[in-house]
């Protein structure tokens, strides 16, 4: 599975926004194949921060290997390919990764998932970039408080 990082960031922000952020794994030849090791893709996954609005892009030999798209941890440790969420067979496909939650990946190829080609990720929603409070010492909230108690009030 070859897979490319570009993270665009809005000019002016410190937030990375990303959009159009496609994952590719760089190899030898940059495919969607077995692995040498077999927890390769695993490790691969877990060092990347996927989030909403991601993407990841498949390549490999459409004659050899697929990509199924499958709903759960338990079919993924049993590499159960009976009913995918979604078959991709087109040897460049996109996936899009729309909403947080972990997402499962295999072959349909007998074999090739027990020798490591499979890939879970776990995607994580936009941080919201909320203000924060400005923290006081107690002293400061002493002297507000001071200032709002004892300060004069107009009469009416």
């Amino acid at each position: 599975m070859t897979f490319l990082g570009i993270r665009q960031k809005v000019v002016g922000s410190s937030d990375e926004i990303p959009t159009n952020f496609f994952f590719r794994r760089n190899d030898t030849d940059g495919r969607w194949r077995v692995p040498e090791e077999s927890d390769f893709y695993s490790k691969w996954s877990e060092e990347k921060q996927f989030l909403v609005g991601d993407n990841l892009l498949f390549y490999y030999n459409d004659q050899v290997d697929d990509v199924l798209e499958i709903n759960s941890d338990i079919e993924f440790k049993s590499y159960d390919t009976t009913s995918p969420v979604d078959v991709h067979n087109a040897g460049q496909d996109l996936i899009r990764l729309t909403k947080p939650g972990v997402r499962y990946f295999i072959t349909s190829k007998t074999g090739h998932c027990e020798a490591g080609l499979k890939l879970r990720v776990v995607v994580r929603p936009l941080s919201k970039s909320v203000p924060k409070k400005m923290q006081l010492s107690p002293f400061d909230r002493f002297i507000n408080w001071l200032h709002e108690s004892f300060r004069p009030h107009p009469h009416h």
